[in-house]
């Protein structure tokens, strides 16, 4: 298990450029190499590309319930409708 984590880590920091540019090259040799390591990069990248999607919709829904919260006081949704007319 300690190794799987552990080469889990190291996809990390290479999808997230973390890495020292020696260790990228060693690890981008491996890959080369290892077409199931390419595998587990490709899945962990999705993997990273769906938290991010994840994190901004979050955000989005966030601000969307603040900006409900701010249109429901009279003085400020005069002062931004205001400013479209």
């Amino acid at each position: 298990m300690r190794k799987q984590l552990a080469e889990a880590q190291e996809i990390e920091q290479y999808l997230l450029r973390e890495m020292p540019v020696s260790s990228r090259l060693v690890f981008q040799a491996r890959m080369l190499v290892a077409p199931a390591l390419r595998e587990k990069v490709k899945y962990q990248r999705k993997t990273l590309q769906l938290v991010r999607w994840l994190a901004r919709e979050e955000k989005r829904q966030q601000l969307d319930q603040l900006f409900q919260r701010l249109m429901q006081d009279t003085s400020f949704n005069n002062s931004i409708t205001s400013i479209f007319k």
